[in-house]
């Protein structure tokens, strides 16, 4: 049985490489040192001593250090310098787990150190992590060798819908041994399903019934040396069925939200979670690209998967297609699209067309592509404030046409000229939000240019989606401002001593915000006297939200928000504002 981690970089797609020159800067800066020191012990739950874990310390200076508890369970990590330190400790079988923690993979408390100081006797408790076990069986219910699976944590997403991910911060797969039978290992408690990998795609070769044909021309004996010239068919025969196995998930289902699903606690071990799998008739997409100006201008194909999950929307590119006739074979039953984009090397014209096609059984779909111009998108940019002079070249301020719908990630760089007015060509219909960006405009100290609105059509899109159709936008119009406002604040106790092992947390209260990577939802920790800061956030209304138990991708979640949202307090700041927000924690 092997364990493999795989990237998310290992999908199917070909990445260019981007070759850039690299400026000699000299060696990079050592860490810093100093004189304090932490030291402290690893057990498990049930108090015994564990050697030979490994233990990590990372400070806000980005210094991380390891090292390796010895016979005694016990570590030390000497020359630190001041500051704030998170310590986390990790060894296999055994989920990782932060000082101050609650859960595995969660951020726990900070240390604070100062110059020359020892924090000693830390102690950290592994859980030892839960297993779910069984076999793949193949159609015909005998054992199945050499299949990907992976253990699928269920969560609910931003959007609020039920979804799977990876069980940690990257999809690790287990490949069924030589009797079927996989073991995933150290999960932290929660619920899951089983499934195949997120890159399965079946056997490396489909297989298909013979034609009686076949059959006939197999099972004749040869009467004589010379060719017998026979008429060709009228009619071409239909392309026979081909058969592969489709991804499944517990217990052996195509759909994966349909699967079963298992709640286990620390330590758990769930025996015979057993995957059927499913050897079913592939589909395959056949086309025509229709083309205006004729090919072969060069063409690029994609297919994408659309299923729900998004971690299972791997895509297949196909670069250079000069022919007007296509085929996509091999695909699994399911949802999917299907797109062509093409860019004119003189006149750098983009054309574009996309359909969307369900796939189910062995029949193929048939799909005709029109490529059409792609939108143009124009505007400007504007500056307003007084505290900064406007940048002197407009045309390095960066403005980015962000897809949010179905294609999310993808993204369409638009030019500006000295006088800040904004054009973007070849922008393929759909629905985008804007990005842009002041460069060197970091509001970390002083005045500093941050978007306050982005307007089309009279209306104020900013930091929300909007659609551009076939006919695009001329009236972009991205305002900056160096109106920066700051959200601050002390966090202390009901007693009223300082607190420094919260996360704090801004939320918009208005729920069309509530988008992945918003700006609007964000987060910090205070420092060592219980002070935060919120600097350069948009100006409207929040929910001000305090928790000990927070990792990024909960702020992607819509469970969580929502659970923050709750127990929040609201708090309203205008563009330039400086308003101080003091919170009492709740009682531990």
């Amino acid at each position: 049985m092997k364990r493999l981690i795989l990237p998310v970089a290992c999908l199917l797609l070909a990445l260019p490489v981007i070759h850039a020159q690299v400026r000699d800067v000299g060696k990079p800066a050592p860490p810093p040192t100093g004189k304090a020191r932490i030291s402290g012990i690893v057990k498990d739950q049930a108090g015994e001593l564990v050697r030979r874990a490994n233990v990590k310390i990372s400070g806000d200076m980005r210094l991380d250090r390891m090292t390796m508890t010895d016979e005694q369970g016990r570590f030390t990590l000497s020359d630190l310098p001041s500051g704030r330190f998170s310590v986390t400790a990790s060894k296999a079988g055994y989920p990782q787990v932060s000082y101050g923690a609650k859960r595995p993979f969660r951020p726990g408390a900070g240390i604070f150190l100062q110059e020359g100081e020892h924090a000693a006797d830390i102690a950290l408790v592994l859980a030892r992590g839960a297993v779910l076990t069984g076999t793949i069986y193949d159609e015909d219910g005998a054992p199945m060798p050499g299949v990907p699976v992976m253990a699928w944590e269920v969560r609910t997403s931003l959007s609020g819908e039920r979804t799977l991910d990876y069980a940690g911060s990257e999809p690790i797969t287990i490949i069924s041994d030589d009797q079927g039978a996989y073991r995933v290992f150290g999960l932290p408690a929660g619920t899951y399903t089983v499934g195949t990998s997120w890159y399965y795609s079946g056997d490396r070769f489909e297989v298909r019934t013979p034609t009686e044909a076949e059959l006939r021309a197999a099972f004749t004996p040869t009467q004589s040396l010379r060719p017998v010239l026979t008429p060709p068919p009228t009619t071409p025969s239909p392309e026979p069925t081909r058969y592969n196995y489709a991804p499944v998930f517990s217990p052996g289902v195509l759909d994966p939200l349909a699967a079963d699903t298992f709640t286990l606690k620390p330590g758990e071990e769930r025996t015979g979670v057993n995957l059927q799998m499913q050897f079913q008739p592939t589909s395959r997409i056949e086309g025509t690209i229709v083309d205006s100006r004729g090919l072969p201008i060069a063409v690029q194909l994609t297919v994408t998967r659309r299923s729900a999950v998004q971690a299972l929307n791997t895509s297949q590119v196909r670069p250079g297609q000069t022919d007007s006739r296509f085929t996509i074979p091999s695909l699994s039953p399911g949802l999917y699209s299907v797109s062509a984009r093409s860019r004119d090397a003189s006149s750098g014209a983009v054309m574009w067309a996309s359909q969307d096609v369900s796939l189910s059984g062995g029949d193929p779909t048939m799909v005709t592509l029109s490529l059409l111009p792609a939108a143009a998108v124009a505007g400007r940019v504007v500056f307003e404030g007084t505290d900064l002079a406007q940048p002197p070249d407009l045309s390095r301020v960066t403005v980015r046409l962000v897809d949010v719908g179905p294609a999310a990630g993808n993204s369409t760089s638009a030019t500006l000229d000295a006088a800040g007015l904004v054009t973007a060509a070849g922008v393929v219909p759909g629905r985008y939000m804007v990005r842009a960006a002041v460069p060197g405009a970091v509001p970390a100290s002083g005045p500093a240019w941050t978007v306050r609105s982005v307007t089309t059509g009279g209306r104020d899109v900013t930091d929300v989606g909007f659609d551009i159709t076939d006919g695009g936008l001329a009236d972009l119009t991205v305002t900056f401002t160096s109106q920066v406002s700051e959200l601050s604040g002390a966090l202390t106790t009901q007693s009223g001593a300082p607190e420094t092992d919260y996360f704090v947390i801004a939320i918009p209260a208005n729920r069309d915000y509530w988008m992945p990577g918003s700006r609007r939802i964000v987060s910090t920790r205070p420092d060592a006297k219980g002070r935060y800061v919120f600097r350069g956030l948009p100006g409207g209304e929040y929910r001000i939200a305090v928790t000990t138990d927070l990792v990024a991708r909960d702020l992607q979640e819509m469970n969580v928000i929502a659970q923050l949202a709750a127990q929040s307090i609201p708090a309203t700041i205008a563009f330039g504002e400086r308003r101080v927000v003091n919170i009492r924690t709740p009682e531990k």
